[in-house]
């Protein structure tokens, strides 16, 4: 052994405090031996699920709890005597310190508050939030709790926050480096295009999720839920979506865009609870329309595929249609737009003329497929536009 090796050893064995000999193995302790407890009602409002990680130990002074807010929950102003770090695991929530701004927090996202800081954190009401908390020990203490948060001060708008850039979206960088006027159209073009008012933002992610799902494109998948969410479609309306896909863009396809609205789903915090019910009430049956579908049905196809004839009435029509999480308008559109997108042509002027009936106006109609123009290409979107002519100058015909 060299000299300098064993300088260093001997140093490093000087080095080591009282403290450490305490206890030099290595500990374990595994999820099944520990147990979360729920938070105590006078610091918390709402559902807060307690999971104590670690306490102080052999003279550490840290101690960490891995909390988890149900939808509303939150816990009371409270400070820290030497700080607090959060780790946000899961979700979307809120933190505000006394007198700031309500700001939004999510997976990945790490908060610091400073000794003393007064503040509050948790979930807004249409999602949970889960997230680790530090802090140390001072005098016995880790945590002094204050007055609940008010209805007035929880339901405040929350800061705006600058646009977050989803790892799944592909960055002005990415875009720079391989194609810079393609990074110019996304930012101009594509960007005016979702501003268009013949469209709400709303409708218009709905269109685009079903086209991605339709033609199986992922890459874009996770940030186009994202904004979904954002625009106002309901996490429900997002699972009805993926499974009225797996009927009209096949049951592949909606198992990838599974696979990607399960991570959506998880970082921020949608639940069971806010998912539609596997069996649930349906939609009233219109009778007489139903059975004329039918009997045009049968004459098509029914002595060449009966099986087919026969899911087409009892899994579609008589099942998948009623299910009530989507309006029949909403299910159209992602249709025809799923139609448009794969280029399924044949099927337009059913599904158009029934997304009209179900209440898709004539200059929203042209707007989807305006729209699909980018996210399906163009020969797509002109082979749906002459079929729309179609539709449009038969229906405008029956009114005169």
């Amino acid at each position: 052994m060299t000299c300098r090796a064993t300088m260093f050893i001997a140093l490093l064995a000087a080095s080591v405090s009282p403290i450490a000999a305490q206890n030099t193995r290595v500990e374990v302790t595994s999820r099944e031996a520990r147990s979360a407890t729920r938070g105590a009602p006078e610091n918390s409002t709402g559902t807060v699920s307690v999971d104590l990680l670690f306490g102080t130990k052999d003279g550490t002074r840290s101690t960490g709890a891995h909390v988890t807010f149900a939808p509303g929950a939150r816990n009371a102003w409270h400070t820290h005597p030497a700080g607090q770090v959060l780790i946000v695991t899961a979700g979307v929530g809120w933190v505000q310190e006394w007198q700031g701004p309500k700001r939004e927090i999510r997976e990945g996202d790490v908060v610091w508050t400073p000794a003393g800081v007064k503040h509050w954190h948790g979930a807004p009401a249409s999602t949970s939030m889960t997230h680790i908390a530090i802090q140390e020990v001072v005098e016995d203490q880790n945590v002094t709790w204050l007055e609940p948060v008010t209805g007035a001060q929880y339901e405040q708008p929350a800061a705006q926050a600058p646009p977050r850039q989803e790892s799944s979206m592909k960055s002005a960088d990415d875009l720079r480096a391989v194609s810079p006027a393609l990074d110019r159209y996304a930012t101009t073009t594509l960007n005016e295009l979702w501003k268009r008012p013949a469209l709400s933002p709303r409708d218009r992610s709905l269109v685009t999720v079903a086209a991605l799902i339709a033609r199986q494109q992922t890459t874009e998948m996770a940030a186009h839920l994202d904004r979904a969410l954002d625009n106002g479609v309901k996490p429900a309306e997002l699972s009805e979506t993926i499974t009225h896909l797996a009927f009209y863009a096949g049951w592949g396809n909606a198992m990838a865009a599974v696979a990607v609205a399960k991570d959506v789903f998880a970082r921020r915090g949608i639940g069971a609870n806010q998912l539609p019910s596997a069996s649930p009430s349906f939609l009233a049956l219109d009778e007489t329309g139903e059975a004329a579908r039918v009997a045009q049905v049968d004459t098509l196809i029914g002595a060449t595929s009966p099986g087919l004839a026969q899911y087409t009435t009892e899994a579609l029509f008589r099942n998948l249609w009623l299910r009530p999480d989507l309006t029949p308008r909403d299910r159209s559109l992602v249709t025809v737009s799923a139609l448009i997108a794969t280029g399924q042509v044949a099927q337009m002027p059913y599904h158009l003329n029934r997304a009209m009936d179900h209440g898709l106006t004539q200059e929203q109609a042209g707007e989807v497929i305006a729209h699909l123009a980018f996210y399906a290409g163009w020969p797509n979107a002109f082979s749906a536009a002459t079929t729309a002519k179609d539709v449009f100058a038969a229906r405008n015909k029956d009114r005169q």
